[in-house]
């Protein structure tokens, strides 16, 4: 009983001090800014805050489709790691809550961890052919198709891929990878519904950017959103910085603008859409861990 005490008082004690530094480093990032509460209370904000929420919720559901074909995970305990997986990777490191959210998710790790990567690339791929089709991009075109291939055909990639991690010596963990990637994503209904839910993500993020823009008066493009919404994801997963930090705003701006107001619209979106599961994610890390 006392180490059980011991264990859940460690977790209290982890989760503060990482909590004490995530509000700080958002209170930081928010004193930078100049916002009114007439822009916070304006309808086009207001309606950010709901498709905010969808988006998330369509996150969630993202993984859950292929969690829950490999592993039968609910989508309770989903929702819960990805709130967690949110919270760590805010106030720490992307790569750290994404490596905590498949843990949280899988008994065996590098098994889930084949399956998270399968709807990262699903989340791209979306991305990318919504680009193709809305800005008739050959590039994000060519690359949807590079892409989709792979999911497809992973055989394939998995014949290709295997000589490089036989001469690293990680081929134990290779395969492990490859069966949750598989197993995953089943037949091609599972990837073309993974493939549906993506593209209502990227467009109801991309809405939910247009809508944070609109409060302050910027008019571009819906593309120009859609894009944004992809070198955000992009070059935050790259970099690894926490919760994408720089690396989402350079996203937002190369494809709005570099001004004061692009701003105070990167980090709108950014609390909308992140900072504030990753707030509410404490409370869920805490559970998790403490089960």
């Amino acid at each position: 009983m006392k180490k059980v005490d011991r264990r859940k008082f460690g977790a209290l004690l982890l989760t503060v001090a990482i909590t004490s530094y995530l509000i700080h480093k958002v209170y930081s990032e928010a004193s930078k800014t100049h916002l009114s509460l007439s822009s916070l209370l304006s309808p086009y904000f207001l309606t950010a805050v709901a498709t905010g929420f969808v988006g998330y919720i369509l996150y969630t559901t993202l993984w859950y489709i292929y969690v829950h074909h490999a592993s039968r995970v609910s989508f309770r305990r989903t929702f819960l790691a990805t709130l967690s997986g949110t919270y760590l990777g805010f106030s720490l490191n992307t790569a750290v809550g994404i490596l905590v959210k498949v843990k949280l998710l899988g008994t065996d790790y590098w098994y889930t961890m084949g399956v998270g990567l399968l709807a990262i690339a699903t989340e791209f791929l979306s991305g990318l052919l919504l680009v193709s089709a809305i800005g008739k991009n050959p590039v994000a075109f060519a690359l949807a198709l590079l892409l989709f291939t792979t999911i497809v055909f992973d055989e394939a990639t998995y014949r290709a891929l295997y000589p490089a991690f036989q001469k690293l010596k990680r081929t134990q963990t290779f395969e492990k990878i490859y069966s949750g990637w598989h197993r995953a994503r089943g037949d091609i209904k599972t990837v073309i519904l993974g493939v549906f839910v993506g593209i209502l993500l990227a467009l109801t993020n991309s809405t939910t950017l247009y809508l944070t823009a609109r409060t302050f008066g910027i008019h571009e493009n819906y593309i120009s959103f859609l894009e944004a919404i992809l070198y955000s994801n992009f070059l935050g997963g790259i970099l690894g910085t926490p919760g994408g930090i720089g690396a989402n705003e350079l996203g937002i701006t190369l494809a709005i603008g570099d001004s004061p107001t692009a701003i105070v619209v990167a980090f709108l979106y950014k609390f909308i859409t992140q900072y504030a599961y990753a707030l509410i994610g404490a409370i869920a890390f805490y559970r998790m861990v403490t089960e």
